[in-house]
């Protein structure tokens, strides 16, 4: 495995720092995540949950990981904390700006230590300038950022709909995927001159470098910010045309943007008679005029046939077509099956979910491939602390039991 034999500290809870630490268990390091005693990670009281009551978020976020309950705030659990951070290669932690400092947990005094262990801290604003001790969420960073730029508009009624963040949890779990990355090159970095960095991964400059067209457009002179939202909104795309047409069982998206593609999208509806009508759809500027209309004769027809049907015929046609696809429509993908993208998670409770693994499938020279299609389990909470204080840190049992009464561990 690519990580086999390197050690990680996580301090964190969420969604970003944790799911970079898994990624790097995936990638074969072994992950010591640290808990909060009695009550863990917040993760393990959160939506969605299954049916049975476990905690299906926290198991696709931290399977393959060893918990430890550990309170390092306390000067007992510090002690202990710069023991494990003297036997890792990296830490990662997600706490606000300045605590591992009030806790005696300094970065400059856990490398000093241990000269090259690679330190990430994880936080909305960074660890230096105005902000850094601001509060925020996900959602506030992404639009503190500008990133909702996008996501704010068009609306209908603007004054009635607020700006909004995503649907689902992929900015944070994007943010936590560059986290990894940005590991993998302080571990290659300590490698190569002995010593770790410190990456101080914000939250706020994250969503900020991704703002490529809004940044582009404003030197370019646009000053305009309209969230109305207009007719011919969301069927312009790089000067073609697009349109979401209802299936029989969904809906696909089709772009004939080229009229030898218009010609052969018009053949495999069996060219009906509007489609001889030049000022209607006789030309690109006709279709972009026209597109409400032309939507609601096509859907005419795809409406009679299944969205996968309408999709493999289009395919062959050679016209740009996609179903859009429901999550029954992702577990049941040939495609990510072949390549044995879902893990099966096992949980508590007896039930097995399909959880996405790795964004990516790795061939070393050797042709050795890294596991993917994986039984994986989610820790229970502090299943390590004897193994890990007993075994790793030398901690006799009746130490252990001083600890646990104590609520250190």
């Amino acid at each position: 495995m690519l990580l086999a034999g390197t050690s990680v500290l996580e301090w964190a809870e969420g969604l970003a720092a944790p799911y970079a630490t898994r990624i790097l268990a995936d990638l074969g390091a072994e992950v010591i995540k640290v808990e909060p005693p009695g009550s863990g990670d917040m993760l393990r009281r959160e939506g969605p949950v299954t049916a049975a009551g476990d905690a299906a978020l926290f198991g696709a976020i931290n399977h393959g990981k060893r918990s430890l309950t550990l309170d390092p705030m306390r000067p007992s659990g510090a002690a202990l904390f710069r023991a494990l951070a003297r036997r890792s290669q990296v830490l990662v932690e997600a706490q606000p700006p300045g605590l591992l400092q009030q806790c005696g947990l300094g970065v400059r005094e856990l490398q000093a230590a241990t000269p090259g262990l690679v330190v990430v801290s994880v936080s909305r604003f960074g660890q230096t300038g105005a902000l850094r001790d601001h509060a925020g969420t996900d959602l506030t960073v992404l639009h503190q950022a500008g990133f909702a730029y996008h996501g704010a508009r068009p609306v209908g009624d603007p004054e009635r709909q607020g700006p909004l963040g995503g649907a689902d949890r992929e900015m944070p779990l994007a943010f936590g995927l560059a986290t990894a990355v940005a590991t993998l090159w302080g571990l290659l970095e300590a490698l190569a001159r002995g010593r770790g960095p410190h990456i101080d991964m914000a939250e706020f400059d994250f969503f900020a470098q991704l703002l490529i067209e809004p940044l582009a457009d404003y030197c370019g002179g646009e000053r305009s910010f309209d969230r109305r939202r207009r007719d011919f909104r969301g069927t312009e795309v790089a000067g073609g045309l697009i349109w979401i047409l209802r299936c029989a069982d969904g809906w696909v998206m089709v772009s004939p943007r080229e009229q030898h593609q218009w010609d052969r999208w018009m053949g495999l509806q069996e060219n009906p008679p509007w489609a001889s009508d030049a000022a209607l759809c006789g030309d690109r500027l006709a279709r972009k005029q026209n597109w409400a209309a032309l939507q609601e004769r096509m859907s005419e027809w795809t409406a009679r046939h299944p969205k996968q049907q309408v999709f493999e015929r289009a395919q062959a046609a050679r016209v740009a077509c996609f179903p859009v696809s429901t999550p029954a429509d992702i577990l049941g993908n040939a495609q990510l099956a072949y390549r044995q993208f879902f893990d099966r998670l096992h949980l508590p409770s007896g039930t097995t979910l399909a959880v996405p693994g790795l964004p990516f499938a790795l061939r070393d020279g050797a042709g050795a491939e890294l596991p993917r299609g994986r039984d994986v389990v989610a820790p229970a909470l502090g299943e390590a602390n004897d193994a890990i204080l007993r075994d790793e840190l030398s901690l006799q049992p009746g130490e252990i039991d001083t600890l646990r009464r104590h609520g250190i561990i």
